[in-house]
């Protein structure tokens, strides 16, 4: 239920829109002369160099919350959380919360990656040399993406407990984006060797995260799933009281 709520709702595809201007923004574009051929997977590492530009590092903890970070205020203060409490019960009332929450970030940038790769795709596919299966391209994109959603889904979380414990707008859009970018100033400025507090590398994984950079992966997981329960911590807490 809350999954249709969100589809239907413009504030999830002004969210795209600004995600994929986003992505747009930080892209190193190619040469543009007619007669230039350009790699094979050019469409696809466009995407990729682009997911990790400052453009879309500002924009990730802005348009990840966005969607339904504060979807518990928006139900209080309607004054309709009581009748889906009565009509559906707390414990899917919840669940579709948390889940629907998590999911939001990560769908927004999902949904912004592919139709960024679809417009590289149609601008550039015919430019470039004879299709030989750029397997490492589509590897790169394809970790890029899952970690930016999995960023995405941390954040969208974290904005939906500041919603809660907060009870205003401002701390669950604010808050998410300024410990997101104080860990960006912590590093650059005070602690560069604690590359692993750093977003930015996050995103880009250069450093050394183990085989795979699975290290990385655990961090990201461990995040993702560490928000949504913090979100159930403080939903429990505060449905208590209704």
């Amino acid at each position: 239920m809350d999954l249709k709520r969100m589809l239907r709702d413009r504030k999830f595809y002004l969210a795209v829109l600004v995600s994929l201007l986003g992505i747009l923004a930080g892209t190193s574009w190619p040469q543009t002369e007619k007669k230039t051929v350009l790699a094979t997977g050019t469409f696809l590492t466009l995407t990729a160099d682009a997911l990790k530009s400052k453009a879309v590092l500002f924009l990730l903890p802005l348009t990840a919350v966005f969607p339904y970070g504060d979807e518990y205020l928006r139900e209080r203060q309607g004054k309709f959380q009581r009748f889906l409490l009565t009509r559906r019960g707390r414990r899917e009332y919840c669940l579709d919360k948390l889940v629907t929450t998590a999911l939001s970030g990560a769908l927004v940038w999902g949904i912004a990656v592919f139709l960024s790769t679809l417009f590289f795709f149609l601008l550039f596919f015919a430019r470039e040399q004879i299709w030989n299966r750029p397997t490492e391209a589509v590897r790169e994109l394809l970790s890029v993406t899952g970690r930016i959603c999995l960023i995405a889904s941390a954040l969208a979380s974290q904005s939906a407990v500041c919603a809660i414990v907060g009870g205003t707008v401002y701390l669950a859009f604010g808050l998410p984006f300024v410990l997101f970018y104080s860990c960006v100033i912590l590093r650059d400025r005070y602690l560069e060797r604690l590359y692993c507090i750093d977003p930015a590398e996050w995103i880009s994984a250069s450093q050394n995260w183990g085989e795979g950079r699975l290290g990385l992966w655990l961090f990201l997981l461990l995040l993702a799933f560490g928000s949504a329960a913090l979100h159930a911590l403080a939903l429990g807490h505060a449905l208590r009281e209704i």
